[in-house]
């Protein structure tokens, strides 16, 4: 559940980085959302074994790092920014974590082990 949030929070993050012009200072907060983003996404990807996902977000992760940014043209910037929009929001589809079964109860209806 963070996770999708964060996802979410990547991706208004991106959006109004695109649109909205800001000083040095705000940038790193929104570049701060997005790297942490990318962080929750890499342990999800990692724990479903799609290493695949991890290797993206962790570039982006990379890319979007506040604490040593990578500065590029504003053309570059803008193109970095929708493209990994477009890849938080098809990892919205594509990456679920399968939610955990409850742990069984004693009075369960159908248990399924026999006692001893």
């Amino acid at each position: 559940m963070i996770t999708t949030i964060m996802k979410w929070a990547a991706i208004a993050a991106l959006v109004i980085g695109i649109f909205w012009r800001m000083s040095f200072d705000h940038l790193g907060y929104l570049d701060f959302v997005i790297t942490l983003g990318a962080v929750l996404v890499v342990a999800q990807a990692s724990g479903l074994r799609k290493y695949g996902w991890a290797v993206v977000f962790v570039a982006i992760a990379c890319i979007f790092n506040p604490i040593l940014p990578i500065d590029f043209s504003f053309k570059a910037t803008v193109g970095l920014q929708i493209m990994s929009a477009a890849i938080f929001a098809s990892s919205l589809q594509f990456l679920h974590t399968e939610p955990k079964m409850t742990i069984a109860s004693i009075t369960e209806a159908n248990p399924k082990t026999e006692s001893l």
